[in-house]
């Protein structure tokens, strides 16, 4: 019977790993694994799942349900034991030479102008193999810088590329909420996050609000995200059945209001005839009510009267006025009259001769 561990060689080194049921592995506890090609210094995460019985079928299930290879090899490690004064000396030796080893590798990177972030350097535990862990924002050809590394170090040397989201859980750092990454902390995977996380959440789609310190959407979002989901959708079904109590509310008072404005018809009038004569204040038609129409006539002959009025007191004052009453300001002074000029002035015309037609002849 065997045990399935989760363990932590270096920030952002974490695998599975598997043991004997006779070691009885705690949290936190420092061991030395066996990997396919080197020997590691790891500490205990937690146990992970039920007692293995079959190694073999176990393997192939792990293959099966495993995306892209595994960072340690093709074979599950296996936990050799708890680490002693003597491993822990070792690991502390290992922890200076990588260190060194940083430091050398960053000149390099510099002398072979690559546009690449080294995170972090980790010697396993028989220095046989060395691990560079690095970020760019796309491929890098570090084939030469590969050769020169190992001609350098004299072991074997392996180049590893992480995210931005591994970058930011190997480095650390404080989030701002004012506590350290959750992915630094506690998150041993890192799901899928979406802007429709922050919509049903109802917050604010500025991406400095709604974005981590390595410029990916916050994994704080989908802490949450299934309560809202859950909560939008109770929301959607109270306000549909709140629509459909206040539409048949409505429908039951226009039913009430239609049935006290409905009248009786009238025995002497057609339902046509009813429809369209107005109605007065008591309901009846306003075309039938004597009084009505009384005060309508005599509304009219009164209005008739003050016209005559109006017009005989115009005339009368035109007779008297004449046309400067009516147009008053048009008043002038008789205008002077020409002098007829004198007998002795008068201009005689001469006869035409005899013999010439008169005109009209």
């Amino acid at each position: 019977m065997k045990q399935l561990y989760k363990i932590n060689v270096a920030n952002g080194l974490d695998f599975e790993a598997i043991a004997e049921c006779e070691l009885i592995l705690k949290a936190n506890d420092n061991i030395v694994v066996q990997c396919e090609r080197y020997m590691d210094f790891a500490r205990v995460v937690e146990p992970i799942g039920d007692l293995i019985e079959d190694e073999k079928e176990f393997e192939r299930q792990r293959a099966a349900n495993s995306k892209g290879r595994h960072i340690e090899g093709a074979k599950i490690p296996m936990i050799l034991r708890v680490a002693n004064e003597d491993d822990l000396r070792q690991a502390e030796e290992n922890d200076r030479q990588a260190f060194e080893a940083h430091n050398k590798t960053l000149e390099r990177i510099r002398f072979h102008g690559l546009e690449m972030k080294l995170i972090q350097t980790h010697f396993s535990f028989d220095r046989k193999m060395i691990i560079f862990l690095f970020s760019a924002d796309g491929r890098i050809d570090f084939r030469e810088l590969l050769r020169d590394l190992s001609g350098l170090l004299k072991v074997r040397v392996e180049l590893r590329q992480v995210g931005v989201r591994d970058e930011a859980a190997i480095l650390g750092g404080v989030g701002t909420c004012g506590r350290p990454f959750c992915c630094a902390r506690f998150l041993s995977c890192f799901n899928s996050i979406n802007v429709k996380m922050a919509k049903q959440q109802g917050l604010s789609l500025n991406p400095q609000n709604i974005s981590g310190s390595c410029g990916r959407l916050k994994c704080c979002l989908q802490f949450e995200a299934e309560v809202y989901k859950e909560l939008n959708i109770e929301q959607k079904q109270l306000q549909q059945e709140l629509v459909e109590q206040l539409d048949a509310v409505d429908d039951d008072e226009e039913v009430a209001q239609g049935t006290n404005i409905k009248s009786k018809p009238q025995q002497n009038e057609t339902p046509r005839q009813q429809q369209n004569a107005p109605k007065n204040k008591q309901g009846g038609n306003r075309s039938n009510n004597p009084n009505r129409q009384a005060k309508q006539q005599g509304d009219r002959e009164g209005r008739r009267d003050g016209r005559n009025q109006q017009q005989g007191q115009q005339n009368k004052g035109n007779r008297q006025g004449g046309n400067n009453q009516r147009n008053p300001g048009r008043q002038h002074k008789n205008p002077p009259k020409r002098p007829m000029p004198s007998p002795d002035k008068q201009v005689k015309r001469p006869l035409p001769p005899p013999n010439s037609a008169q005109p009209g002849e």
